[in-house]
């Protein structure tokens, strides 16, 4: 195009980080790089590849802080929520172990001591897990022992791969600046909390609704068979003596056969019975899940029957907390037979789910499934799970 004066107009400079689809700097850290690294030779891509991972990193931080900072009524994040959002996050945890935040404050000791008392649960629990298996003559599978080194740089390796959708865009458009890049893929769920198209759970279940908590657990409705989920755990509401004739009972019973018969026999032989709101374990078998947390489910006309409600719900994620468990699978917990009204069931169990996580200082679950068997139980739970403060 030509000016007035007949010289060609210039055209219009666009920067590396809008050809490359990043809001980080890449010239300025090409520059850096260029300074500091002189003796290595720095290809056109590695800033790029920089910029997308540090800018992948800072949005989980801000939103796990975010979410933090909402949850303690906060309307400006501090450097105290960027602590709590990375030690309360595992992989974030092990990425940063060694930096230190300014004016973050420390962790708890009871925190500390929590992690301690995990590692060292989980090392004799392994130690008593292969002394049986010896003397019983059968395998046991040993967990693999990871060098805190080693633990970092997966955490690394983990933070770029979760980002290599947006580098290897990013890395397309910056090598052809006039040809447009190929749409970023649906993720599993949108930014509103809804699950995306062709979003699937666990066991290819598919998820009807999803919501994430300020920590990062996520609290998800599926519908179908409880016993398919690929939990590490799944709930039974029974009564004192771990009756196994309601729906999920049945359902658990048949799939477990008589091997899952003998545990509960077990299970009795060392606990006959357990109280109201109550939870007991024992492991599953010839199922997906690794074990079965049996409560004692509150009925409608039982007295304090919320309270009852909302106790269960809590002694069964400590219980899955003392087994370091990262899933669990729940139906709706006295809905049934117990009487609750399905909306009021609900609201007590996503509250105290919600409620139980904001107080603990650590806790291992990162995934808790609601699955439902009818409609009506399906859209109470999506819709209270919708209302739901994060």
């Amino acid at each position: 195009m030509s000016s007035a004066r007949g010289g060609k107009k210039r055209a219009k400079t666009i920067s590396r980080s809008v050809r490359a689809g990043v809001l980080f700097p890449v010239a300025r850290m090409l520059r850096y790089l260029k300074r500091d690294t002189h003796h290595v030779r720095i290809g056109s891509g590695t800033p790029v590849y920089m910029a997308a991972v540090i800018e992948y990193l800072t949005a989980e931080i801000l939103e796990l802080a975010g979410n933090a900072a909402r949850d303690l009524k906060r309307g400006r994040i501090t450097p105290r929520h960027i602590l709590l959002a990375v030690r309360n996050d595992e992989e974030l945890d092990l990425l940063f172990k060694k930096v230190t935040i300014p004016e973050g404050g420390v962790i708890p000791r009871i925190m500390i001591l929590a992690r301690q008392n995990a590692l060292a649960s989980s090392s004799a629990a392994a130690a008593t897990a292969t002394a049986t298996g010896i003397a019983a003559g059968s395998v046991v599978a040993m967990p693999t022992v990871v060098a805190a080194g080693t633990k970092t740089a997966n955490a690394k390796k983990k933070a770029t791969k979760a980002a290599a959708k947006m580098i290897k865009a990013a890395l397309t458009a910056s090598a052809s600046p006039g040809k447009k890049g190929k749409g970023k893929q649906a993720s599993t769920v949108d930014d509103d909390g809804k699950p995306g198209k062709g979003a699937t759970a666990a066991g290819g279940f598919t998820i009807l609704s999803e919501k994430k908590l300020f920590l990062g657990q996520k609290l998800t409705v599926l519908q179908g068979d409880i016993v398919k989920v690929a939990a590490d755990a799944i709930v039974h509401p029974t009564n004192s003596t771990y009756h196994m004739g309601g729906e999920v009972g049945q359902a658990i019973q048949k799939a477990g056969g008589r091997e899952f018969q003998k545990e509960i026999d077990s299970l009795k032989s060392l606990q006959p019975s357990i109280g109201t709101a109550e939870a007991a374990m024992c492991p599953g078998q010839k199922f997906t899940a690794k074990y079965v947390i049996h409560v004692n489910s509150p009925s409608w006309s039982d007295t304090n029957s919320q309270q009852q409600l909302k106790l269960a719900v809590e002694n069964i994620l400590k219980l899955a907390d003392e087994k370091h468990l990262k899933s669990v699978a729940l139906p709706s917990i006295s809905s049934g037979n117990g009487g609750f009204p399905k909306q009021t069931a609900a609201q007590i169990i996503l509250q105290s789910i919600r409620n139980y996580f904001s107080s603990t200082a650590s806790s291992s679950l990162k995934q808790i499934y609601f699955v439902l068997y009818d409609t009506e139980s399906v859209n109470v739970y999506t819709s209270e799970l919708g209302r739901l403060d994060s």
